[in-house]
């Protein structure tokens, strides 16, 4: 997929909202069914109703509205700072602190420190070893 044709999707960027339409594949859910499976599942069997408000139709409305091409051109690297950007945008203006924004990661590559660059990507078997040597 094309940077150009997930920002022409109008509800594609909203990640697992789907309002009637059906967004790459009918088996392509946008994270939706581990929503569930989280969330909605597990309130269930122990008797709460969950909440989101990320599912409210003016808050849809209100995010289906946001320039992405606008304010990205396409370019791949505005539309991933752009998130950090908003957020510490947000930050300061409720509490005048100024936030950093780092670049996108992805959660498997972890964090490494300041100046570092991550360490190749371990197998399922490495990196439990690794984790269990640190707490055993």
């Amino acid at each position: 997929m094309t940077v150009r044709s997930f920002l022409n999707h109008p509800l594609l960027f909203q990640e697992g909202w789907g309002v009637g339409t059906m967004k790459l594949a009918s088996t392509y859910s946008g994270g939706q069914s581990r929503s569930y499976s989280r969330t909605y599942a597990p309130l269930r069997a122990c008797g709460f109703e969950g909440f989101s408000p990320f599912l409210r139709p003016r808050l849809v409305e209100l995010a289906v509205a946001i320039p992405f091409v606008e304010l990205t051109g396409y370019d791949v690297e505005k539309l991933y700072a752009l998130k950090g950007d908003v957020v510490s945008r947000g930050i300061r203006a409720i509490t005048g602190l100024a936030m950093p924004a780092f670049p996108k990661r992805r959660f498997q590559h972890g964090a490494p420190p300041a100046g570092r660059e991550p360490g190749p990507v371990l197998s399922e078997t490495q990196d439990r070893n690794h984790l269990m040597s640190l707490y055993a």
